[in-house]
């Protein structure tokens, strides 16, 4: 693996204990003021969460990854209501004392404040950000890397100890805002701006 920061710590060994890891990715269905929302009962919702954590830990993965994927289409960061982290935190804290492995978050779209709240309360080690730095044009529309405040937002929280993992060139969107800058300078971009780690997609 090629470094791109100078840092001496490792996020994934700091986190799981191991170099390599398999991380699993539980897609929650649509919560309450989704679009895709049909009134199931917030149970049906935990549980059906609770059974995909219970697969992934039983196929061996080393972590997972909590996701609002069902809560298409995707808002923009300044639009996602109190309710999208309320319900994330709740499935996190449940999914973690019952897993037993790393969990991180991901909101979407590209949501990394609503993402640190939940990984906080309930209990996430890192959280994935698909545009950290720099900016692309997603479904969503422009969507602009959100590293300054983000970092700002956890040391007001106080957990320095929770990582940024960090999509680079991330597969939702066109970059030719960026085009005229390599890959592995975008890649050091979010190094500069210090994410914990790198997300290579397809």
């Amino acid at each position: 693996m090629q470094e791109i920061s100078d840092r001496p710590s490792n996020a994934i060994r700091d986190i799981f204990g191991r170099g390599k890891v398999l991380i699993g990715m539980i897609h929650c269905p649509a919560f309450p003021a989704a679009p895709r929302y049909r009134g199931a009962a917030m149970d049906a919702i935990y549980d059906a969460c609770m059974r995909d954590a219970e697969a992934c830990v039983e196929g061996g993965l080393h972590g997972l990854i909590i996701e609002n994927h069902g809560d298409v289409p995707f808002s923009k960061p300044e639009d996602i209501g109190p309710e999208t982290t309320g319900f994330m935190s709740v499935v996190t804290d449940r999914i973690a004392r019952a897993a037993g492995i790393p969990l991180g978050v991901n909101v979407l779209a590209n949501a990394p404040i609503p993402a640190f709240a939940i990984a906080m309360a309930g209990g996430a080690k890192f959280i994935r950000v698909n545009q950290w730095a720099n900016a692309y044009v997603a479904n969503e529309g422009f969507m602009e890397g959100r590293a300054a405040e983000a970092m700002r937002y956890r040391s007001l929280l106080r957990a320095e100890h929770i990582k940024v993992f960090a999509d680079s060139h991330v597969k939702h969107g066109s970059h030719a805002i960026v085009a005229d800058r390599s890959i592995q300078e975008l890649t050091r971009d979010l190094a500069f701006f210090d994410a914990d780690g790198v997300i290579a997609t397809g």
